[in-house]
């Protein structure tokens, strides 16, 4: 019943008008289960990447539980690309940096591999993983590389902190290709903090990016996760467009954007996405709720 009283006010009432739930109220119990019940089904009823994100979203959250079960078997036998996600996973279900390093040492081998035909998929991974193994090849396509490649392996090298790193990552947004300008925002909304000076630099890409740029959304969600005042209404105003009406990759990601801010504000919207009809951003939003929660001081 409390379910569906939430759903109701979310999709209902203006959000300025509603008494937002807080991490102490009891409601939050019913938002956390179904959030975590929303991740539990994706997990246990879809497949590869889209189960690769709900069991990214569990481990978030401190559910293990199953995990590994399900992806241990695939260890030798996913797919090129996807045998990423499957490492990436287990990865991150590892408690121990020691069991941790053999699935991440198999990402670095594949973004290694020249010809290999996950490169990308390898290279994007070991970024969101906040890998800062700076190898001679990672290096090189850092310098010399180009396009989404070259981004991602100067994501990883800013990883390590060096401003001169952030900076040469931050010059991927004065490329001509929409792909490897985004790149740089669904980066930056990985970051706990980036410099003034990138931050400036952001909040300029955003200015310049046309309003129908199918990668914006990635430099608008980064600019709402960093940015303050006046900004950082401009970008949420617009990130919230995107959540009513975005195709559903920018749903998604403004879900995530969302999610990063904190925001109690935030729920009523983030729980009416849980009923979205794609099931990637019903995980996106359930995510969210949960990393709100978690910001809040509630967990369960």
């Amino acid at each position: 019943m409390r379910y569906v009283m939430f759903a109701a006010i979310a999709l209902g009432c203006a959000l300025s008008a509603v008494a937002q739930p807080t991490p102490a109220d009891p409601e939050w119990i019913a938002i956390h289960d179904r959030a975590v019940g929303v991740l539990e089904k994706a997990l246990s009823e879809e497949t590869e990447w889209v189960r690769v994100h709900a069991a990214e979203g569990l481990l978030r959250h401190g559910y293990r539980d199953g995990i590994e079960a399900i992806f241990l078997p695939q260890v030798e036998t996913a797919p090129p690309q996807h045998r990423i996600g499957v490492w990436r996973v287990l990865a991150q279900a590892q408690t121990e940096a020691d069991s941790r390093e053999p699935y991440v040492a198999r990402i670095r081998n594949a973004f290694a591999d020249v010809d290999g035909p996950d490169r990308l998929h390898a290279v994007e991974t070991l970024a969101k993983l906040g890998d800062t193994a700076r190898s001679d090849e990672l290096l090189r396509v850092a310098r010399e590389g180009e396009g989404e490649l070259q981004a991602y392996a100067r994501w990883v090298a800013a990883n390590s902190g060096p401003a001169e790193d952030e900076a040469a990552f931050v010059t991927c947004l004065d490329s001509p290709e929409d792909a490897v300008r985004g790149t740089v925002g669904y980066g930056f909304r990985f970051f706990k903090a980036i410099r003034p000076a990138s931050l400036e630099r952001l909040a300029q890409a955003v200015r310049d990016e046309p309003d129908e740029g199918p990668r914006r959304i990635y430099l608008v969600s980064a600019l709402y996760v960093h940015a303050q005042g006046d900004t950082k209404a401009e970008a949420r105003e617009a990130l919230l467009k995107y959540l009513e009406n975005g195709i559903k990759e920018e749903r998604y990601e403004a879900c995530a954007g969302l999610g990063r801010n904190g925001d109690p504000g935030d729920v009523p919207l983030l729980i009416a996405h849980l009923d979205d009809p794609e099931t990637d951003v019903r995980i996106s939003a359930a995510d969210a709720l949960l990393a709100i929660e978690r910001a809040n001081g509630k967990t369960h």
